[in-house]
């Protein structure tokens, strides 16, 4: 009897139990974030620096720009109001003054630590350590391993290479163009000399690209990949219960399968083994190499091809140096082009103004804290320069928003006092860009080719550089008519 009764009051008070429980899960979730947003904002050991009041508060600010691939001018903007040190999240800081270059990325005294990449900025990067992600000791191993090929010597012997790829391109833009009434996507045009160069190189075969007149199927993938590897990125600015939801929003589930092995480069990776990388290791790392040593380039030549389009001055100025300097393409070399001072000023003019990789590169202050910008910082802090806002910054440049190459060639005053250092599109210290040789002697030929052979018309409408950001930039067709220059 007592059994009994004992469990009806039980039962009875059962509801009531859930009740306060539904109450107070809610209240007490409130109360913790709300905990978290005060401290962040005013206790926090960043609370010094200035920056949006949501960037203090929380990640959620940072992975909303990702988001909606607005970040490069989002961080210039916010530079702008609140100056060359910002805090663009709670344990986030962004730098605009040239010295943090060798702060940050630069080589260490004996003893120091080197700041780590902040584990965030590779999410969705799965498997055995490559390039992009490796520790110091395993980098400085892979980067070893390539460095040969990526060498002065290589380069030259690399050229008669790059010349047949360059010599082929632009034979099927004459055959594109012969009227030169035909309308066509450069962007194109350029991704294909460009990876099948590189996948050459690579692998010692070419996508064919440039003969087909078509993108092969991993440079599709490639390209839907990487939109979704920056909502991974987003997603590790998530709170953890909503990561899986994120990711399965956002992420197809196709490409959920390619970041795990894209295989549509297995065989030619198999025969490229060395045995000096595991066959994950390599394929990772010929992946990154095949796209970063594409895309990029692509991008760079692309932009300059708008400006130089959206600048007739500066078109006609740059006619006027190449054709007057050479008779025949074959005369277009990586040695003889190092002569045309101004081309060389308009590509750092175009690498300042559209970098190609405009995102900041986030790394960690390590265990015992750092100096940085003459101020303390406690170990775990991530700290970065906005490629884009430190190349377009007031701070750092005369007219910063006005491509002008003259700022590089010297001949004008008016730029004397710019801090072109603050310019570094192809990163700094030991983590640079390993192919930036190379990417110079692609587009210093390109180039003066196609402003050798061509008169380049816009059929573009609209301003094509109003782009989004999802780690590279998001293209659009940059479509433009070419008419054959005529020669006696």
């Amino acid at each position: 009897m007592a059994f009994t009764e004992a469990s009806s009051h039980l039962l009875g008070v059962m509801p009531s139990v859930w009740i306060l429980s539904i109450i107070a899960l809610p209240v007490l979730t409130i109360t913790y974030y709300g905990a978290i947003l005060i401290y962040n904002i005013w206790l926090h050991p960043l609370s010094k620096y200035p920056g949006p009041i949501l960037a203090k508060a929380s990640p959620l600010w940072m992975a909303w720009s990702y988001f909606h691939g607005r970040t490069p001018v989002e961080l210039q903007e916010i530079h702008k109001k609140y100056g060359p040190v910002v805090r663009i999240g709670p344990n986030d800081l962004s730098y605009i003054n040239p010295i943090q270059w060798r702060e940050i990325y630069g080589f260490k005294s004996h003893g120091q630590e080197e700041f780590s990449k902040d584990p965030r900025y590779h999410s969705g990067i799965e498997g055995e350590p490559i390039i992009l992600n490796a520790d110091k000791t395993y980098h400085g191993y892979i980067r070893k391993l390539l460095a040969h090929g990526f060498s002065e010597k290589s380069l030259r012997d690399q050229e008669s290479i790059l010349k047949g790829f360059v010599d082929t391109l632009f034979r099927r833009l004459h055959e594109e163009c012969q009227d030169g009434e035909k309308t066509i996507d450069i962007v194109n045009w350029y991704n294909f000399l460009l990876f099948d160069f590189i996948a050459y190189l690579t692998f010692g075969e070419s996508f064919d690209c440039l003969t087909t007149g078509t993108l092969h199927t991993w440079v599709g993938t490639f390209f839907s990949l990487v939109k979704s590897l920056s909502y991974y990125q987003i997603s590790s600015r998530l709170p953890f219960f909503l990561r899986p939801l994120f990711i399965m929003q956002f992420v197809p589930k196709k490409i959920k399968g390619d970041l795990k092995t894209l295989k549509a480069l297995n065989e030619l990776v198999e025969a490229f083994n060395m045995g000096k990388m595991s066959p994950q290791q390599l394929q990772g790392n010929a992946q990154i190499l095949l796209a970063a040593g594409s895309e990029t380039t692509a991008t760079l030549m692309s932009g300059l091809t708008w400006l130089l389009l959206k600048h007739p001055r500066v078109h006609e100025k740059l006619k006027t140096e190449i054709r007057a300097k050479f008779s025949h393409p074959d005369e277009i070399t990586i040695s003889s082009v190092n002569e045309c001072k101004y081309l060389l000023g308009c590509i750092e003019e175009a690498l300042r103004v559209y970098p190609p990789s405009p995102q900041p590169h986030h790394r960690i202050i390590p265990a015992g804290g750092a100096m940085v910008n003459g101020e303390f910082l406690p170990a775990g802090t991530s700290v970065s320069i906005p490629i884009y806002a430190i190349s377009n910054s007031a701070l750092n440049w005369t007219q910063p928003e006005s491509f002008i190459p003259e700022r590089w060639t010297g001949e004008d005053e008016r730029f004397a006092n710019d801090k072109r250092e603050s310019s570094q599109p192809f990163s700094y210290g030991p983590r640079n860009c390993i192919g930036r040789n190379m990417a110079y002697a692609e587009m210093r030929l390109v180039m003066a080719r196609l402003i050798w052979h061509f008169d380049v018309e816009s059929a573009t409408t609209g301003d094509w550089m109003d782009q989004r950001v999802f780690l590279v930039w998001e293209k659009g067709p940059l479509h433009i008519k070419l008419r054959p220059v005529a020669r006696a």
